[in-house]
């Protein structure tokens, strides 16, 4: 339950509609809180106290109507401009990065603001009276509303400043890098929260003997990207019904309607899980950010890929992406991903969930970048002093693997596609990072030097 409302509030803070509406939603609040203040207070309290300034009913409406209309034509620009720098984020970016521009707060404040005043003036505006158009009316200025609208436009102009800078800043490559690694790095730490504890690979040798022996298929009912697996609701399924659930898909994969989606021992069990576990995974028509660091690698790449493509062709900002991939690596390997075999209360195997390991994501990211930069010494170079540095930083095995057979295939895959001095250029650096330091025996030889030195003859 808790990773399904979480996975809600995931769309909801990416839409364009839930903050303004929220702003919307106060701003109707705080109009029947500053009106009852108004009938409590008389303005004649007001110009005795000397707070606020006391219009009439015409300056009143003059105001109120102003704000209104400044607001919602200001709005409709703000709108505008977000709808452009959207456009150009897909462009340059790519459109799967397009939802970090929607999950922007700014933005949805700014729009919230201008929704905000424009319905508080408009709800305020309703209940002035008095002047010449209202003859026979009790006239009625609400003070202290209108010194709360002015000063709302007052809060939504300095919103409109930000927001022009926020703009020109959010589009910069390096403020998106950065803002998928911090994505990155929150999501890797989610991870510890959850399950912290090391386990084997859900693979055939991780299963009990008798599994194969006796199982059923679990067909998809709904077709889309696996976002979400809520692991405990898994384990009590397969609780309640003495059953072992094994995932096929990991998360992040797509899966077919009608697919196999998961395999349920004993068979008997199949129809009865079948029935209810659909409803502890989560798809979706796009990856997600919860549980799935592949999506966020990828991000890392695809900028990376338009940066190399001909039509772009900017070897700097592929060489940011490889310096925010070669760091994401780098955590990736120093934390724990969630468990893969999950066991119930007693201890018996109940849930198997494959992982997308991390060998598996780094020999997929270094052989698309290899092979897009054949050709780019620059970005070839950057790239192998980043491997190199992995290499020797990397525990894990598997990714040490793919680092050093990357290295490789570089050094073969350039080889006529680079001039022949910058290939002898990058085959020795490979090959120096491949040589063992040489011990410091300077001094050892500086003494042997001036013991065996013949005496000069007189």
């Amino acid at each position: 339950m808790v990773t399904r409302l979480h996975g809600m509030w995931q769309v909801l803070s990416s839409s364009y509609w839930f903050v303004p509406a929220l702003f919307g939603v106060g701003a109707f609040v705080l109009s029947i809180l500053t009106l009852a203040m108004d009938r409590a207070i008389d303005a004649e309290q007001l110009i005795d106290m000397a707070l606020i300034p006391v219009v009439q009913s015409e300056g009143a409406r003059s105001v109120l109507t102003t704000v209104a209309s400044s607001m919602i034509t200001v709005g409709g620009v703000v709108f505008s401009l977000t709808l452009l720098v959207l456009t150009q984020a897909s462009s340059q970016f790519g459109p799967r990065l397009l939802v970090n521009f929607m999950r922007d707060r700014m933005n949805q404040v700014v729009l919230g603001a201008f929704v905000a005043t424009f319905v508080y003036a408009l709800l305020v505006l309703r209940l002035v009276t008095g002047g010449a158009s209202d003859i026979g009316v009790d006239p009625f200025v609400p003070q202290i509303s209108v010194v709360v609208a002015i000063a709302m436009t007052f809060f939504t102009v300095a919103t409109l400043v930000y927001f022009f800078h926020h703009t020109a800043e959010s589009v910069r490559v390096t403020h998106v890098l950065a803002d998928v690694g911090r994505s990155l790095d929150r999501m890797l730490e989610r991870f510890d929260e959850i399950d912290p504890a090391e386990s084997p690979r859900s693979d055939e040798s991780t299963l009990p003997e008798h599994f194969r022996d006796d199982f059923g298929v679990v067909h998809a009912r709904q077709g889309g990207y696996l976002q979400e697996v809520q692991i405990a609701a898994l384990v009590g399924i397969a609780t309640e019904r003495n059953a072992m659930i094994r995932l096929l898909p990991p998360v992040g994969a797509y899966v077919l309607r009608a697919a196999p989606l998961a395999e349920v021992h004993p068979e008997t069990a199949t129809d009865a899980v079948g029935d209810h576990l659909n409803a502890t995974l989560i798809f979706g028509e796009d990856r997600s950010v919860t549980q799935d660091p592949g999506f966020l690698f990828d991000e890392f790449l695809e900028i990376a890929l338009r940066a190399l493509s001909p039509s772009m062709n900017d070897p700097f900002t592929a060489r940011s992406c490889i310096d925010r991939i070669g760091q994401g690596i780098l955590l990736l390997d120093r934390r724990r991903l969630p468990r893969q075999v999950h066991t119930d209360d007693e201890g018996v195997v109940r849930a198997f969930v494959p992982i997308q390991g991390k060998s598996v994501v780094a020999r997929h990211l270094f052989t698309e970048l290899r092979l897009a930069s054949i050709g780019n010494y620059m970005v070839v170079h950057h790239l192998v002093t980043t491997l190199e540095t992995l290499r020797h930083e990397i525990g894990d095995p598997g990714t040490r693997h793919a680092v050093e057979d990357a290295l490789e295939a570089i050094v073969e895959d350039n080889e006529g596609a680079l001039l022949e001095r910058d290939h002898a250029r990058l085959r020795a650096q490979v090959a120096r990072f491949d040589e063992p330091e040489p011990p410091d025996i300077r001094g050892a030889e500086t003494t042997s030097k001036r013991v065996d030195a013949p005496e000069p003859k007189p």
